[in-house]
């Protein structure tokens, strides 16, 4: 269940609005509430912003080097968070240690380590910050989740179910101080559920993310084991936890957004026009080749069930105040992951951002308040932090 990232292209941040007849302002979409309390909000193909509209985003400081010994050299970065106090924590991979960095860039200390004694993580796969701004490190395969100041200081853990590691972690701590983890749904294989727990990590409920209903997958069964792998390109479902305690979730094949409660009520549905981008025979051979593991381990590839078209959405992020930030797939493969379409918290369209760095969407990036935190790398595959300033 855990497919590997692209890493995306360029070297700076700016955006542009869409250009067009609309000036700043003018939304010419439709917003309609049907008998049973459901918004339909309904796009135009252009967003809100005007030609000279939209919003900036300028990187301010990049962490990372090509070469050295110190800890500005990255390895894999697997989890990016941000504390209260505007530090970013960068956990390596390899030995479960977070690395922490001033708002300057500059190295500020370590924190944790591989292994199983207190303070330490076999295999972290998420941080969630309490509204006093501890930082709750979520240890899937040590089953607890353990807790830091933003000094660093252990302060002690909680027992979790472990036994299973899912990245990226899709919990998360809504505004209310509520903690959503996710545990295996009974009985099904390859699916989840969140469950959420109060300030001292007692279990309250249990919420069901919305699931896709017909997923496509290449199967190989070998005894009691089973492997799935997604078919490239093929349409899907995805869902992110908002800080509000519900979901927003889209189908990637036909843009369509939809916001769910946490009783599993469809609350709103968007929708956008998109144009469609083919599959090439070249595309198709590479993604027959990226399944080699699969067909190693006895799978079989029906390259047939490639689809000729590609979704229209890679991904997406629910920023902390709301705004839907949208990867949309691009025709010129050296633009994609780097054109993201922007939705306020109602669904409106309101133009594009493009992004001229590099861009991955694992780590998960941070976005909140005025700013941006995620990944990069240069021409040689160099890894870096970027933390660039959101001007709207």
């Amino acid at each position: 269940m855990i497919g590997a990232r692209r890493l995306l292209t360029g070297s700076l941040v700016a955006a542009a609005g869409c250009a067009g007849a609309q000036g700043a302002g003018e939304w010419a979409g439709t917003m309609d509430t049907l008998p049973g309390g459901r918004v339909v909000v309904t796009n135009p193909e252009r967003g809100l912003w005007g030609a000279d509209g939209g919003w900036r985003v300028v990187e301010e400081i990049r962490i990372g080097a090509a070469d050295g010994s110190g800890p500005e050299v990255l390895g894999q970065i697997s989890i990016l968070a941000e504390d209260a106090g505007g530090r970013i924590w960068a956990l390596e991979q390899a030995d479960q240690t977070f690395k922490v960095f001033g708002r300057d860039g500059r190295f500020i200390r370590s924190v944790g380590r591989r292994g199983g004694g207190p303070g330490e993580m076999r295999q972290a796969s998420g941080v969630a910050q309490t509204r006093d701004g501890r930082l709750m490190v979520v240890d899937q395969q040590g089953a607890r989740i353990s807790v830091f100041d933003t000094a660093g200081t252990f302060l002690g853990s909680y027992p979790i179910s472990g036994g299973f590691v899912i990245f990226p972690w899709p919990g998360g701590m809504d505004t209310a101080g509520y903690l959503y983890h996710v545990v295996p749904f009974p009985g099904q294989v390859f699916r989840v559920a969140l469950v959420r727990f109060d300030s001292v990590m007692t279990p309250l409920d249990t919420l069901i993310p919305p699931e896709f209903k017909e997923p496509d997958f290449f199967e190989h069964r070998s005894g009691e084991s089973t492997m799935r792998y997604s078919v490239p390109y093929a349409p899907s479902l995805r869902w992110r936890l908002t800080r509000q305690g519900d979901f927003w979730f889209v189908l990637t094949g036909s843009y369509e957004l939809f916001r769910m409660s946490a009783r599993g009520d469809t609350i709103r549905r968007v929708t956008k026009p998109f144009q469609r981008v083919p599959v090439t025979s070249d595309e198709k051979d590479s993604a027959v080749v990226g399944l080699k593991s699969f067909t190693d381990q006895g799978g079989t590839v029906d390259r047939g069930r490639i689809p000729d078209v590609k979704p229209a959405v890679q991904d997406f992020q629910v920023a902390e105040d709301g705004y839907l930030w949208v990867n949309v797939v691009q025709a010129d493969t050296a633009m994609q992951g780097r054109v993201f379409e922007i939705f306020d918290p109602e669904g409106r369209f309101l133009g594009v951002v493009r992004l001229s760095f590099e861009l991955s969407s694992y780590p998960a990036p941070v976005l909140r308040g005025d700013h941006l935190i995620a990944m990069t790398q240069d021409e040689n595959g160099v890894p870096y932090i970027v933390r660039a300033r959101i001007e709207r």
